[in-house]
């Protein structure tokens, strides 16, 4: 059996367990939230785990069960969060350079088990023996996480490609693996789990919508030494960070304080704001993030100050690399025929 074929059934297996557990109708997280206590849980441990937790597991497990959403809750068992708890841990302790990771930001962004609204699974357990060796004699998070970027995707027998028009079908490492490519989401989730795996804090980010062009874009950002920096999935070897198609145009386009054109990163501790899915109605979501536009349009500025004027406008004279890979998520629509095809818009 080849590499992708069983990690696959790893996850597979995982994801119909979690299944099996829910109801058979799973009620929407904002008519649940005031139902729920999220610091009650039992944090013995039961028939499948050979040991209790550790001190630094139990502070793991009680920041996931107080920010986990509810159908979680509803659907995930104490010996999945136990797992997701000691794996992460084993992971920071790995490397100088994990171990050192600030205790809040390993817990937002190397501990969690979801990013977005995706299949929950546990690619935690094969992610961690797989990527491991990869980061082994790396000197820093970034360091190890473009070396990730560069052999995760072609790993053994694995070929992973991007492919537009692909989210919200194809989102969980399950998935990607099954079909072999995904669309910016699906990469993107991809590769923060190969990262948290292996201690490094990482989050999607991503717009909902650029302006003028429309089309949403999600993409990586990784935790070094207290600064937030950007890059795409299917990384070549020495892949410089903060250059991408993207970045400075259209980034310098998006809308302060915009949630359809703002640029947002996802966060699994509650922030008081949401990360806009773009594949939902009116880009709804129930999932935590910060708003990090002004970031990207203050690094957009620094990158490329010298501009031009066309008439009232200012027009950037020396952009980025130009057009992206491809639009997310697919839609259908008529076309002149009064036949149906899938134009890829968002």
């Amino acid at each position: 059996m080849s590499l992708s074929t069983r990690l696959i059934v790893v996850l597979v297996v995982s994801v119909q367990v979690f299944s099996s557990l829910a109801g058979p109708s799973t009620p929407r997280d904002k008519d649940l939230r005031n139902d729920i206590k999220k610091d009650e849980i039992d944090l013995t441990s039961d028939s499948s785990i050979n040991e209790e937790p550790s001190r630094e597991e139990q502070d793991c497990l009680r920041f996931l069960v107080q920010n986990m959403p509810v159908t979680d809750h509803m659907s995930l068992r104490y010996t999945f969060l136990h797992n997701q708890a000691h794996y992460a841990l084993k992971a920071r302790a790995d490397n100088p350079w994990a171990s050192v990771v600030p205790w809040d930001i390993f817990l937002n962004n190397v501990l969690p088990y979801a990013n977005l609204d995706e299949p929950r699974e546990d690619w935690r357990t094969s992610f961690y023996e797989l990527f491991s060796p990869l980061v082994t004699n790396t000197a820093s998070t970034l360091d190890a996480a473009t070396a990730l970027n560069y052999q995760i995707w072609t790993l053994g027998d694995w070929n992973i490609s991007f492919k537009a028009g692909q989210t919200p079908d194809i989102m969980s490492p399950s998935q990607v693996l099954s079909h072999g490519y995904a669309s910016c989401t699906g990469l993107a989730i991809f590769f923060v789990d190969a990262c948290r795996a292996v201690g490094i804090p990482a989050r999607v980010a991503g717009i909902a919508e650029w302006t003028e062009t429309g089309g949403n874009h999600n993409w990586v950002e990784v935790w070094h030494n207290g600064v937030w920096s950007f890059t795409e999935p299917l990384g070549f070897p020495n892949r410089p960070w903060n250059q991408t198609w993207f970045f400075p145009d259209p980034v310098r386009r998006a809308k302060l304080h915009s949630y359809a054109h703002g640029i947002y990163a996802a966060s699994f501790q509650h922030t008081g704001h949401l990360f806009p899915l773009a594949w939902h109605d009116e880009y709804e979501s129930t999932v935590p993030g910060y708003e990090v536009t002004k970031y990207y349009l203050d690094a957009a500025v620094e990158a490329d100050p010298v501009m031009a004027l066309d008439g009232d406008d200012a027009v950037s004279v020396a952009v980025g690399q130009v057009g992206g890979p491809g639009p997310d998520v697919a839609q259908p629509i008529a076309n002149d025929g009064g036949k149906e095809e899938e134009e890829l818009i968002a």
